[in-house]
């Protein structure tokens, strides 16, 4: 079979494998003797030989799918990389009693220990709409935690709330699943899955990002830095001519103000003009990371490690390597900030 899931495409839910029009359960089970179940947000693929986990399919219903009012609300930013899932918890069900927690609990805890081979892969898949799945990336655990909520009776329902990362892989071929499930083999398993497992290197959606150090990487997604106000930010789109720098891209509500040296480290420079630079929220991202810059000519720099998954980000970065951005007449960068951040750039 030589199916992939890609991430962000919708493929057919027909709740049954012997549906022949059936993308999801139907190629999930392929030549095995069982696949997943047809409901249920944690759905567990075993070996052929045993009843443990071989992969973990997770299933997020978009508001109003279900015909359960769900009181938890997963957090799917696929744009960043990142995933909170809550777990499997309601009245008379604690979190840590349920099978289904428990089967991610345990490869959280695995991964926590280092024994990452024991780690089955998590597949994440969003449903907007009856019939239809959209795959949201091949990710592995980051940190798990205990969140409540009070239901209508006012008691008080504990659950566990999972972070995973994504790693940078468009397409997970589903025969991977196959062979894990039937010979235990990561023959066809994706590289980023591989480093990660030999390593803990997580290689991240969409811009290749590497993340050694989880606990920098917690620090990425909670550290509190200065915000910009709503004027400044205003001010600086409209000096920008409501344009991305590097791509050109118009729409003010996805465009962000960008800074060349860091808020978090020069807070007196968060709403100094000279500073900034307007690019899209994908972008932005990226040079947040250090996987580009501009040197003193304004030319894009690229980070030699960036290799982006998103070919969005190849065409707009990798392919565009040494082309000069153009700014608006009256926008000014202060040479010195460039200089400042492209020195603490070990690849510049």
């Amino acid at each position: 079979m030589d199916a992939v899931f890609e991430v962000n495409r919708r493929y057919r839910d027909k709740g049954s494998w012997r549906d022949e029009d059936d993308q999801f359960l139907r190629w999930i089970r392929g030549p095995l003797s069982a696949g997943i179940k047809n409901t249920g947000g944690i759905r567990d693929l075993s070996f052929e030989d045993s009843s443990e986990t071989a992969a973990l399919i997770l299933v997020s219903n978009d508001d109003g799918v279900s015909q359960h009012a769900d009181p938890w609300k997963d957090a799917l930013d696929v744009s960043g990389g990142h995933i909170e899932y809550w777990g499997d918890a309601k009245a008379g069900v604690a979190y840590d009693e349920s099978v289904q927690n428990q089967k991610i609990a345990q490869a959280f805890e695995r991964a926590a220990r280092g024994n990452r081979s024991a780690v089955p892969p998590v597949l994440m898949f969003r449903k907007p709409e009856p019939g239809v799945v959209q795959f949201c990336g091949l990710c592995v655990p980051v940190r798990f935690e205990v969140g409540t909520y009070y239901d209508d009776d006012g008691t008080q329902i504990p659950n566990y709330r999972f972070h995973f990362a994504i790693l940078n892989v468009p397409k997970v071929p589903v025969s991977w699943l196959h062979e894990r499930a039937l010979h235990r083999s990561d023959a066809a398993a994706p590289s980023e899955w591989t480093e990660w497992v030999s390593s803990g290197t997580i290689t991240r959606w969409p811009l290749g990002d590497r993340v050694t150090d989880t606990r920098g990487y917690r620090r990425r997604i909670d550290r509190e830095e200065r915000v910009v106000s709503g004027q400044f930010r205003d001010d600086a789109l409209a000096r920008f001519e409501h344009q991305c720098v590097v791509t050109g891209i118009e729409e003010s509500s996805v465009l962000d103000v960008a800074h060349v040296l860091a808020r978090s480290d020069h807070p007196d420079l968060v709403e100094d003009d000279e500073n900034v630079l307007v690019m899209n929220a994908l972008h932005h991202r990226a040079f947040d990371a250090d996987l580009f810059t501009l040197d003193d000519e304004r030319r894009l720099q690229v980070n030699p490690q960036f290799d982006p998954g998103h070919p969005f980000l190849q065409e707009t970065i990798i392919a565009r390597a040494d082309e000069a951005v153009s700014l608006p007449p009256e926008v000014t960068i202060a040479p010195e900030y460039l200089a400042e951040r492209n020195q603490s750039l070990a690849w510049v």
